[in-house]
């Protein structure tokens, strides 16, 4: 007996066969129901989502004798459809029958009841191939069909359908089948089969699908053909996929900065063969697993004992922020190296590039880092002798203190730049941070309050970055010219040839 693959022997039936295109469905039922049939139907959508099959199970409903349950799957019409012998049901392939010519014997055919059934549908699959020509002698006999005949045109380019034709028909827009769905069915089709298949290696299969159950049944049909186990190693066998080690091995090179393993890594890849291009891909959903198991450990991952435990180690050796850098670089990347005829050397360059983000470090960690190695100093305060080591601590302090009593205004403060001048205190804001600014203005009274507990006979001084560089500015001018003015200066220009580059006031003393 011929072998009839799983995609053709697990075809849908009924509407109930069908796998996430609960709209769709819906849609057709009740119009079933109440009897309200459109004479066109445009199916929309990806490869091997079920256009063609629920194109079928209309035409079978339509002309199926059971008025209860529609379609029965049982009746000499339903039966008939199924194994494709049926009159009242013709389908074309739009791809070798594109001219007018076809259209015409269409135009003649359609005038002629069914002989065997309620309606005559036609099914017109991939609908875009038909010429501009054909479908413009297509549009009066869409428009205005006999009552006996349904048209459904299946596409996976709607875009290429003229807007004549569209505006003609219903319009029903498949989506893509989420993965857990295909996932559940190839489950369900192995228990059938007496299939020995691991969870894991069912949900490579879905994810590789691309939403299409045809191809995902296409791909589990090549995996039983040549094993009676399907595991993860071998589904990965065949669609060429990455050992999970591999995996592991390059994303710890990332994190650790290893790059010299990284060229030896990629090289020894290069040698077994590997596409780059795929490869590419398998790394960054397995950077995507590792950030999502570090976020969260209630979502559940579809993968073996063993990639987990790798996940693991990797979780413990980076931080989120690191992995999410990682991976949307990485994604950045996809394009170039897909694209080039030198996939080797890009995917090589972007590891390389990545790998000096080896000591990549949370924001957070950095300023914890900070306070511990000098826990009562600012690091933006300047400290050139024992009175401003002082000043700096007293000033922490009074931080400390704001921000038990009004963290909210503390917060502000710290958004400002500090400079420490004779008798004063000068808060600098620059850019976004100007925003707090007049905040600051006006609650000065009870910061100024708070600070004479610590810093006695300083007052606080609003400023923006702006004003600050226009001051010092018009400092540096003034110096240069009086630098400029002075004998001894003039004199070693002219000597020199030379010119003033650039004025540094001199602490003590006079500036030149």
């Amino acid at each position: 007996m011929e072998y009839l693959g799983l995609a053709r022997k697990y075809r849908p039936q009924k509407f109930s066969d069908l796998t996430g295109q609960d709209v769709v469905i819906k849609i057709l039922q009740n119009s079933l129901q109440t009897g309200k049939i459109s004479h066109a139907y445009v199916f929309s959508g990806p490869k091997g989502v079920g256009k063609t099959s629920t194109a079928r199970i209309l035409a079978k409903a339509l002309n199926c004798i059971d008025s209860q349950n529609k379609p029965c799957d049982k009746c000499p019409s339903c039966v008939a459809i199924k194994e494709g012998r049926a009159m009242s049901v013709i389908e074309i392939d739009a791809a070798s029958h594109t001219s007018v010519e076809n259209i015409r014997d269409l135009r003649e055919n359609i005038r002629y009841a069914s002989a065997e059934g309620f309606y005559k549908v036609y099914i017109i699959d991939e609908a875009h191939m038909l010429s501009q020509s054909a479908f413009n002698a297509f549009l009066k006999t869409l428009e205005e069909p006999p009552p006996h005949v349904v048209f459904v045109l299946a596409t996976t380019e709607p875009r290429k359908i003229p807007l004549t034709v569209l505006s003609r028909c219903q319009h029903l827009q498949f989506k893509r089948i989420p993965i857990n769905l295909i996932k559940q069915r190839l489950q369900f089709i192995c228990n059938q089969e007496n299939i020995n298949a691991t969870e894991e290696a069912l949900y490579t299969i879905a994810s590789n699908s691309e939403g299409s159950m045809r191809d995902a049944l296409t791909m589990l049909d090549q995996v039983t053909s040549f094993t009676e186990n399907v595991t993860q190693d071998n589904v990965n066998l065949l669609i060429g996929g990455t050992d999970v080690n591999v995996l592991y091995e390059l994303t710890e090179c990332l994190i650790d900065g290893n790059r010299e393993k990284i060229i030896l890594k990629v090289e020894e890849l290069n040698n077994f063969g590997t596409d780059f291009k795929r490869l590419v891909g398998d790394l960054i959903n397995f950077i995507r697993n590792t950030l999502i198991s570090k976020i969260t450990k209630s979502f559940k991952l579809y993968i073996s004992e063993s990639e987990a435990s790798l996940i693991e180690k990797l979780n413990k050796k980076t931080s989120e922020e690191h992995l999410v850098v990682l991976l949307k670089e990485l994604i950045n990347s996809e394009f170039a190296i897909r694209s080039s005829f030198f996939p080797r050397v890009i995917f090589e360059i972007t590891l390389l590039k990545l790998s000096f983000l080896a000591h990549f470090k949370n924001i957070d960690d950095i300023i914890e880092e900070a306070k511990k190695k000098s826990p009562l100093q600012p690091p933006s305060l300047p400290l050139n002798n024992n009175d401003d080591i002082s000043l700096s601590q007293n000033w922490f302090k009074f931080l400390e203190k704001l921000e038990a009593q009004n963290h909210l205004l503390a917060m502000k403060i710290k958004h400002a730049k500090v400079n420490f001048a004779d008798k004063e205190i000068q808060l600098i804001y620059n850019g976004g941070a100007s925003f707090y600014a007049e905040s600051i203005k006006e609650n000065l009274s009870e910061i100024q309050n708070i600070l004479k507990e610590f810093i006695s006979d300083v007052k606080i001084t609003i400023h923006s970055y702006e004003d600050m560089s226009s001051k010092d500015s018009k400092q540096t001018e003034n110096l240069k010219q009086e630098a400029i003015n002075h004998p001894i200066v003039k004199k070693t220009l002219q000597l020199f040839e030379g010119r003033i580059f650039n004025i540094i006031p001199k602490k003590g003393g006079n500036n030149v």
